[in-house]
């Protein structure tokens, strides 16, 4: 079983992620938590490079793609792959469809390359479940705080792109995409998350 959980930065995607693996684990399932980019050495050092605020730094909106997707090719290749054929489950926060949101539908990018890119990069290996946590980027950055990220940093327009993004592809695959209301309580969402795995624990 592999499950992702989507959505603009301050969703509470760690918080739920914890949540659902503390359920898979009542139900005697060894769970792998992991989290995008990183999981690996070469992909947490990738998202230091990528995240951290530096003057001196600049990143491409290409460079940037292809550098989440480098990340995500190791985490794939060494941790995602041998980890299913051990038959554990996986529950990781983000995965290409961040990429198709962020860079794509966010910064301008071509969503077709990005596509074909993210293909590449995780040889086709697609989750059971999309857990789409949905909140306005207003309440979502208030979540977030004063300590923004580079990509936090670019402030709710850019943020309001990246939903929109979302909303589009989960209308794509609306059989992998689930739509949790995240404006509500940690409670009240982690019940939205178990109701909408049920039909793939049953």
């Amino acid at each position: 079983m592999f499950v992702v959980l989507e959505g603009i930065d301050g969703c509470g995607k760690t918080t739920q992620a914890r949540r659902l693996v503390e359920e898979f684990e009542k139900r005697g399932r060894e769970v792998l938590h992991l989290h995008e980019p990183g999981g690996t050495v070469l992909g947490e050092k990738l998202r230091s490079l990528i995240l951290t605020p530096d003057a001196n730094v600049e990143i491409h909106s290409r460079a940037e793609a292809l550098l989440y997707s480098a990340a995500r090719a190791e985490l794939v290749r060494t941790v995602l792959e041998p980890a299913l054929e051990d038959g554990k489950w996986i529950v990781c926060e983000r995965y290409y469809y961040s990429t198709l949101a962020y860079q794509g539908y966010g910064l301008g990018e071509d969503p077709g390359l990005l596509h074909s890119l993210s293909a590449y990069a995780t040889q086709m290996l697609k989750p059971k479940r999309v857990l789409l946590l949905d909140v306005d980027p207003e309440r979502a950055l208030n979540r977030v705080g004063k300590n923004l990220d580079r990509i936090e940093s670019r402030g709710p327009e850019y943020m309001h792109r990246v939903r929109e993004g979302y909303h589009l592809l989960s209308r794509r695959e609306p059989e992998r995409f689930r739509i949790v209301d995240a404006t509500k309580s940690v409670d009240e969402v982690s019940a939205q998350v178990m109701e909408h795995m049920a039909d793939v624990l049953s």
